[in-house]
């Protein structure tokens, strides 16, 4: 049964909320959003505008309570955010041109937010438009231990990977802050600043470097570890020793790559005051605590990660995927892209 026309404006309007929110987060830049409910409304209606379309289009049963929810959770926001954001409110007192058209747009969002909810409740039309169960998917699933790992190409292989690099990228920048602060209580070498705002107050901010090394990890180092534990003969301590140094070797090389393109200046970092550093990008405490850290992500992390992927319903990881699609497009248009009158400035 087709969508219908109804259903379809409202897909639309989901779109037009996404394409709304990656514009509005290019004309302005990181600094000048402050972390606060605007915030956290808009990147919610991202993430949410991007499952609601993957549902729509897949007729998935479980749509129409979703959008209901996701309608709800908005408005909610909407109203916390006029009410406490810091907008200006119109002065309802005395019933003016300003005022009507102050708050128009808001009643006119608002309108179509509860018509959006009472449609997918109420609508016969709804009912008999969504009614693919995407559990039944994960039921007729064979689900083994034995192939965790999807196939290179693949949808699960490409969707499990946009969620290791974005998820990554982001928690990456909070690991940065954490070895920030192992600095500052002096349990490694080095300088801190605490006026650098992208890195401790704008904590949102994606960080790319760390995204690509996860990436790496899947798609070179965790099959090198399984073929050296193979090469091995199963055994445990002479893999993870040649692992650590083709891990050290990989990480140190993204670091340097990072530095040489991202810091020429040595405006985010500057090492060349510390022992065993090369051209002030690298330096050998730094790269022994990266490889630690992906030697843990090869051998317990990503497999972990990719187990609990592989078990938990498909519906479930690709929803997980979209929604973390719409949140992360967002974050890098905020953050990484930005239109002035000069043009489009990214990076």
């Amino acid at each position: 049964m087709r969508l219908g026309p109804v259903i379809r404006i409202i897909e639309g309007l989901f779109v037009l909320a996404l394409l709304s929110m990656l514009g509005y987060a290019m004309l302005i830049t990181g600094d000048q959003f402050a972390y606060d409910v605007t915030l956290l409304r808009v990147m919610v209606m991202a993430a949410l505008s991007v499952r609601a379309i993957w549902l729509i289009e897949r007729r998935s049963s479980s749509a129409p309570t979703y959008i209901v929810g996701a309608s709800a959770l908005v408005l909610v926001l909407t109203v916390l955010d006029y009410a406490f954001g810091g907008h200006v409110s119109p002065d309802l007192s005395e019933w003016n041109y300003e005022s009507a058209v102050q708050i128009a747009p808001v009643a006119i969002y608002v309108a179509m937010l509860l018509a959006t909810m009472a449609y997918f409740a109420f609508s016969p039309h709804v009912r008999e438009v969504f009614v693919v169960d995407l559990d039944a998917e994960h039921a007729a699933r064979d689900i083994d231990d034995e192939d965790v790992y999807p196939p290179a190409f693949t949808w699960p292989w490409v969707r499990n990977l946009g969620i290791y690099f974005a998820v990554s990228s982001i928690v990456g920048h909070w690991a940065e802050i954490a070895f920030c602060w192992l600095i500052v209580l002096g349990v490694f070498a080095g300088d801190y600043d605490f006026s650098h705002a992208q890195l401790w107050e704008q904590w949102l901010i994606p960080y790319p470097a760390e995204g690509l090394a996860v990436v790496a990890i899947v798609l070179f180092l965790h099959p090198l570890k399984e073929w050296l534990l193979d090469r091995f003969g199963g055994r445990i301590a002479p893999a993870l020793a040649a692992s650590f140094l083709a891990n050290a070797a990989v990480c140190t090389s993204i670091d340097f790559l990072t530095g040489i393109t991202a810091n020429a200046n040595y405006e985010l970092w500057d090492y060349r005051d510390l022992p065993f550093n090369f051209m002030g990008q690298i330096v050998l405490q730094n790269s022994l605590v990266y490889s630690i850290a992906a030697t843990l992500v090869v051998w317990l992390l990503y497999p972990m990660a990719a187990r609990a992927l592989h078990r938990a319903p498909q519906h479930l990881v690709n929803g997980l995927f979209f929604g973390l699609l719409g949140f992360f497009l967002f974050l890098e248009a905020l953050y990484y892209v930005h239109i002035s009158p000069e043009g489009i400035v990214i990076g």
